[in-house]
């Protein structure tokens, strides 16, 4: 049991790395796609040349430069969902403080309102 203890556990480290590099690959690939044209071509383009050094890097079965590229693709996706997101965020901000501004710049709908005084007739 011993002699085998080192290659099950290079073996589990390897089905480990290849597990997590596939979820990332098919994460970033299913982001790429949802975005659409949110990306730019460049970013999107770096993105999935990673993916592809990935991909390549699990044929090999090397676990450290799977886990290398696995590495890189992640930072990549990151910053993608990162420049998405404040993207979204600086439209949702300047469609609020639209919506602000019409309201300062617009009357009151409901019916006008005067105030008058009067007296009672006995």
């Amino acid at each position: 049991a011993e002699a085998n203890k080192e290659a099950d556990e290079k073996k589990k480290a390897l089905a480990d790395a290849k597990n997590e590099a596939e979820q990332m690959i098919f994460a970033t690939e299913k982001a790429i796609k949802d975005l659409g044209d949110k990306v730019d071509k460049k970013e999107k383009d770096e993105a999935e040349e990673l993916v592809k050094e990935l991909k390549k890097e699990l044929e090999k079965e090397d676990v450290d430069k799977i886990k290398s590229a696995t590495e890189k693709l992640q930072e990549k996706a990151m910053a993608l969902g990162a420049k998405v997101y404040e993207e979204a965020n600086k439209k949702a901000q300047e469609e609020a403080a639209k919506e602000e501004n019409g309201k300062k710049n617009k009357k009151n709908d409901g019916p006008e309102v005067v105030d008058a005084e009067f007296e009672e007739k006995k």
